[in-house]
């Protein structure tokens, strides 16, 4: 490896290590569940959506971590069951937060676009009250039969294609090139690093779980405006 290459990367190394490293001495955050991590069955149109809200988020160290220029992530889980535990529906989605540290504003982005936000203040309320997300037409469900919602959330300081992204500019290659053995080196390297800081030790799968109360197609609420 030329001296150059070795130079950049330890530098990219330093100046990541330096972004992230005071979350290592910052005092544990409340997790979403135990400040309130919540979803209920609401009518959107003909619609069976979810109403998820959740409080505390972005956490302390997903701010250190879209502060210092990287992206944080929200993945949710959701799941409609019926009586029998038989799934009826599922979908994933993946918020990613971000800081731009030019024009100073802060971003949520998902499949449906994004939204972006003047404060931190007005970030926490969209997050503490998502925009309700569609599971499947109301006419799909069973006349009498009951349901119920299910939520898992996982809350990333580092969103997980953003460590491969921050991986490629330490090892020095361009987005999307093909693997060498350096590139592969940097990005186990920073995958540990994140967790070693982020994560604590714990496995990253590790999330917060809720679940509504029992309801029936006719007693779904219409979302309010």
């Amino acid at each position: 490896m030329r001296r150059a290459d070795r130079c950049r990367r330890g530098l990219l190394a330093a100046l990541l290590m330096a972004a992230i490293a005071p979350a290592a001495f910052a005092a544990p955050a409340a997790t979403a569940a135990t400040r309130g991590f919540a979803v209920a069955p609401v009518r959107a149109g003909e619609q069976l959506a979810c109403r998820v809200t959740t409080a505390g988020l972005p956490d302390e160290r997903q701010l250190q971590s879209m502060r210092s220029g990287l992206v944080a992530a929200l993945e949710l889980e959701l799941a409609l069951v019926d009586e029998g535990d038989r799934v009826a529906a599922a979908r994933s989605v993946t918020f990613r937060l971000a800081f731009d540290l030019w024009e100073e504003v802060f971003s949520v982005a998902d499949d449906g676009g994004e939204r972006r936000f003047r404060s931190l203040a007005e970030l926490q309320a969209h997050l503490a009250r998502l925009p309700a997300l569609p599971l499947l037409p109301l006419s799909a469900l069973h006349d009498g039969a009951r349901y119920r919602l299910r939520a898992a959330l996982v809350v990333r300081p580092v969103a997980r294609d953003e460590r491969e992204r921050v991986g490629d500019l330490i090892a020095g290659q361009a987005p999307g090139a093909p693997g060498r053995q350096d590139r592969q080196e940097a990005s186990v390297s920073l995958g540990r690093l994140i967790r070693f800081f982020y994560q604590g030790g714990r496995d990253e799968r590790d999330g917060q779980e809720t679940a509504s109360g029992w309801f029936r197609a006719g007693e779904v609420p219409h979302e309010a405006h």
